[in-house]
């Protein structure tokens, strides 16, 4: 396990009133772990930082649609990066992980909580909530059995061509790793009608699972995974 560097940048958007508390709070913990730090205030790019590794980025001030602009993507890439003051519904954590973020700090974590997860970052661990990391370490597995399982030999027949528009339009959301509540949300159905037209799929494919499934739907129908269709 490779270890970032012990300087650390923090980057805010403001200096005024309560933030420089918890700005403080941050430093302080940072300081218990032997990392100095400097604060730089930051308002539109985070490209041009200092050369410290790891990077943590207030969002006090962020709206949802600004906590993950291009720079902070960019950004990374290139250092540990990790996300504190973070409140409830503001950071899609599944879409931070899979862009390479270190970790999530929330504002409302008690000192020992913080201090726990910068130093696992620090120490090149990840710091997400426990279910992000297993539902989207599943979803990759998924995906890379779908990629690189070479699809099963099957007898093509009348029933291969028998899928209703419903039952492409769900197994296209499947291939783009919907849950089946989150397929009945969308299609504005109930979560027994999906499984109802799910199984319907699974009989005339002949597929055991969605693995199966979808192996189906690269070999004889990939506009299922590749194009809507409207009822």
């Amino acid at each position: 396990m490779v270890k970032v560097n012990c300087k650390a940048t923090i980057v805010t958007r403001t200096l005024q009133g309560t933030q420089e508390q918890s700005l403080e709070c941050i430093q302080s913990l940072l300081k218990l772990l032997q990392m100095p730090c400097n604060i730089v205030r930051c308002e539109k790019s985070f490209v041009a930082l200092p050369d410290e590794q790891l990077v943590f980025v207030d969002l006090t001030g962020f709206t949802c649609d600004e906590v993950f602009s291009f720079d902070m993507a960019v950004l990374a890439k290139r250092k540990s990066l990790v996300l504190f003051n973070a409140t409830e519904g503001q950071v899609d954590e599944r879409r931070a992980l899979l862009s390479g973020v270190k970790g999530v700090i929330y504002a409302k974590d008690e000192p020992d909580i913080k201090l726990k997860g910068i130093k696992a970052i620090k120490d090149g661990e990840l710091w997400f909530r426990r279910s992000i990391i297993s539902s989207t370490f599943s979803e990759l597995l998924v995906d890379h059995a779908i990629f690189n399982t070479p699809a099963p030999t099957i007898k093509q027949d009348d029933s291969s061509f028998n899928l209703t528009k419903r039952e492409k339009t769900i197994v296209k959301l499947i291939a783009e790793g919907a849950q089946n509540k989150e397929i009945a949300n969308k299609l504005h159905i109930s979560d027994h009608t999906v499984k109802t037209h799910l199984y319907s799929a699974f009989r005339k494919t002949k597929s055991r699972n969605r693995i199966e499934l979808l192996n189906w739907a690269r070999q004889f129908f990939p506009d299922a995974l590749t194009r809507s269709y409207s009822e």
